[in-house]
């Protein structure tokens, strides 16, 4: 800014804000004022002054029509002679100055007509002229030519200094705004109420009096505001050229704009960080200043200026916000997270932070935490078939496999150690639950001890028991056990009609019948199995008419049997006692398809094997568990084992029913609760890594996204072939392009390092909140901070 332009300042605050005219004397006459751009031959000419306005206050200095033209230099010097000879008007002359009122008269001095008392002295005229001439200001010598590179070079370090200086003051200069359109529009309003009632509108003094600051305060912090631009005139370089004032702006624009976003400090990388604060500094400094600086150079020379400026780094701030709200990334991320609520974010954070070792990549934690229903996997898929984004996310995946294998390796060391003999376990487990199911025999026996004890000597009569000694089989059966070494001296002193001995010889034909059934036994007979098992059960329908403490315990027994021992015999604890292997007893406790509803019984199998010998159980479970995971682990045709923690969920807790029977079966362990927690968020864990999505998905989807990341730049939105030329569109189509695969490649590896990073849960929903219309709330704000550089001066 030249000398002669600081006293048209800064808009609506400083319009009335002259130098004070010396008392007793007021210029009535003055030539026209000396133009500011004479020195610059290639300059346009200053455009008329239009109406009056609030676009007025923005009149550069080189404008004509301002208060402060009275004290422009003289186009000549002073004429040599007697001071006071000057003052003569030549004959004949005319003033074309206005009537003068009675009493004054007018002096010439240096092209101005004054108007002085005609009661002041020579001397007093003197001193007065002296006063007025130290006010005047000389016509700005020409500048130097420099070059255009100088000019763009030297303009540019002024300009971040100046930028810094008024991002320092926006608090002053939004005051002044807002005082200054205070006064415009109560002054405006007044002016029609006066015109309404036929009054005279407000008197030039009354608006000088009101364009001063409000209080005592506000008139030091403007007075302060003047001095630092002053003195920035002084010692910056002023821009010669229009490339320099481009510079200039660019550079003053970045004090304001070129703190980088959120977005941009979030990711992690450097080079990342780089290329975001690259596209930050191009959206939100070099549009707003080209488009500002532009504006101004259109109104340049105008009283337009200031205003266009501002209204041009508004369009640019606007567009830039335009871009960003319907375009790359963040929408992308608005459009897939739609619909997610507070409790979805949470659990999603919940898993990311999971306290297994496994690391899950954002939109896998999101697609968990909705139970899969999310599309972000989709966008996962698509950044990891790109070149750009699969750099960035092949080594996070890459590193899963061992980050599952220490996961799942803690918690089965949370169950038993691994056994050093595994081919033992299974025959150490079936003698475990043959004990289980004879010490539950016991068990019955013991419950209906005293009733067989009370009627073991009673006899039957001769008559009752006649047909029972008819039968060849109970007849063989008798000499059976009094043949029987073992087992004859505890009934040598009971007779053949004894309870006693009719209970052991029916049991002997039971048992005789039961293995006569038996296709497997050589002496299979079908029918002599059933006549076996038919003479028992009437000999001792026989015995319990004539007994009925007799009759009492085989209800018992019968009853016992029935629930308590036929389950086991039947169940998880019969299979596995009649388990030849480790394999086979391991799938008798923890089967791969286990029956709806089994969970229980399972549990309770497991809690009885565990009675009897807690290692062998603990062991047998850990044994199966480990089997399945190494059968997960196989890698597939690429060598590849990152789906093996996705293949053990399946394997163990691939639907309900092997959801509930394995954490019956660890909760039935000693100190299994804990264990089955550790298993359930590793589970859920495990699961989300189920939720991404493998190669070879739907095209048109693809193409989807691909293209919403492609445009996703302000140079993709200014390089649509649809905004250019026919002419050129060939051209444009090329370069838009290259430029969309550029913001592709961007975009996805924005998308990569945030996927992958540790807070991806909360920067994807950080992402998510920024609405369309944050933005163009940001836009708004810098604009306002950037109003100093706008409205200040002409550059």
């Amino acid at each position: 800014m030249t000398a002669a332009s600081k006293g048209d300042r800064v808009g609506p605050w400083t319009k009335y804000q002259a130098p004070p005219i010396p008392a007793g004397y007021r210029v009535v006459q003055q030539p026209a004022p000396a133009d500011a751009f004479a020195a610059f031959p290639d300059a346009p000419a200053p455009s008329p002054a239009p109406a009056t306005g609030p676009w007025t206050r923005y009149a550069p200095a080189g404008a004509g029509g301002n208060v402060f033209d009275q004290f422009d230099a003289p186009a000549a010097g002073k004429p040599a002679g007697n001071v006071f000879h000057q003052f003569d008007a030549p004959p004949g002359s005319s003033s074309g100055a206005p009537a003068l009122p009675p009493g004054f008269k007018i002096v010439e001095y240096e092209g101005q007509r004054v108007e002085f008392p005609d009661d002041f002295s020579d001397d007093e005229i003197a001193n007065a002229l002296g006063t007025l001439s130290a006010q005047l200001s000389t016509t700005p010598a020409a500048q130097p030519q420099i070059s255009t590179a100088k000019d763009v070079a030297e303009s540019a370090a002024s300009g971040l200094p100046r930028g810094l200086a008024e991002t320092i003051m926006f608090p002053v200069t939004l005051s002044r705004m807002v005082e200054g359109a205070g006064n415009y529009l109560y002054n405006k309003a007044e002016n029609g109420v006066r015109y309404a009632i036929g009054a005279e509108p407000l008197s030039e003094e009354e608006l000088v009096r009101r364009a001063q600051p409000m209080n005592g305060v506000n008139s030091m912090l403007y007075d302060a505001q003047d001095k630092v631009r002053d003195k920035m005139d002084d010692v910056l370089h002023t821009p010669q050229t229009t490339p320099g004032r481009f510079a200039g702006a660019i550079a003053e624009f970045a004090a304001p704009g070129g703190l980088p976003g959120k977005a941009a400090r979030t990711v992690p990388t450097a080079l990342s960080k780089l290329a975001r604060y690259g596209e930050d500094a191009l959206g939100n400094v070099v549009a707003p200043a080209v488009t500002s600086e532009a504006a101004g150079e259109m109104a340049d020379g105008t009283p337009y200026e200031g205003m266009m400026r501002f209204l041009g780094a508004l369009v640019g701030n606007a567009g830039t916000a335009g871009v960003r709200a319907q375009n790359a990334p963040e929408a992308v991320i608005r459009r897939a997270t739609d619909g997610m609520t507070d409790a979805d974010w949470q659990a999603a954070q919940t898993l990311q932070n999971n306290g297994t070792g496994i690391r899950l990549s954002g939109p896998e934690a999101v697609a968990q935490a909705r139970n899969g229903a999310s599309r972000l996997p989709d966008i996962l898929r698509v950044v990891e078939g790109s070149t750009a984004g699969g750099n960035v996310t092949a080594p996070f995946f890459a590193r899963r496999p061992e980050q599952v294998d220490n996961a799942v390796s803690g918690v089965l060391d949370q169950i038993a150690p691994q056994n050093s003999n595994p081919y033992t376990l299974g025959p150490q487990a079936a003698d475990a639950a043959n004990a289980v199911i004879d010490q539950t025999r016991q068990g019955i026996n013991a419950q209906t001890r005293s009733l067989y004890d009370a009627a073991q000597t009673q006899i039957i009569p001769d008559a009752q028991f006649a047909p029972i000694a008819a039968d060849p089989r109970f007849t063989a059966a008798v000499q059976r056990l009094r043949n029987n070494p073992e087992i004859a001296p505890d009934y040598a002193n009971l007779p053949d009609n004894s309870i006693g001995v009719i209970d052991a010889v029916t049991k002997d034909m039971a048992a005789r019948g039961e293995a006569l059934s038996n296709s497997a036994n050589p002496l299979y007979g079908p029918e002599l199995a059933a006549r076996q098992r038919t003479g028992a059960v009437d000999a001792r329908a026989i015995a319990t008419t004539q007994s009925p403490e007799y009759a009492q315990a085989l209800a018992t027994q019968e009853q016992l049997r029935r629930t308590q021992l036929n389950p086991l015999e039947h169940g998880p604890v019969g299979r596995l006692a009649s388990a030849s292997d480790t394999a086979t007893a391991a799938d008798a406790v923890l089967p791969q398809n286990p029956l709806a509803g089994s969970a229980s019984e399972t549990a309770d199998a497991v809690a009885r094997l565990a009675g009897q010998d807690p290692e062998i159980a603990a062991a047998l479970v850990r044994q199966n568990l480990s089997d399945r995971y190494s059968k997960a682990q196989t890698e597939t045709q690429g060598g590849s084992r990152e789906t093996a923690g996705a293949k053990f969920h399946q394997s163990v807790a691939g639907n309900d029913q092997r959801a509930e029977v394995l954490d019956a079966v660890l909760r039935a362990l000693p100190g299994g609760a804990q264990t089955a927690d550790q298993m359930g968020e590793m589970l859920d864990v495990l699961q989300g890594t189920m939720r991404r999505r493998p190669p070879g998905s739907p095209t048109e989807f693809n193409r989807q996204i691909s293209d919403s990341l492609g445009d996703g730049s302000l140079l993709s939105a200014l390089t649509r072939p649809d905004l250019i030329p026919r002419r050129l569109a060939g051209l444009v189509t090329n370069a838009g392009d290259a430029v969309r695969r550029v913001a592709l490649g961007r975009n996805v590896r924005t998308l990569a390092d945030l996927f992958v990073d540790p807070r991806s849960v909360d920067l994807i929903r950080d992402m998510a909140n920024r609405r369309p219309g944050n933005a163009y709330g940001d836009a708004a704000a810098r604009t306002a901070w950037e109003a100093g550089q706008t409205l200040s001066a002409p550059r």
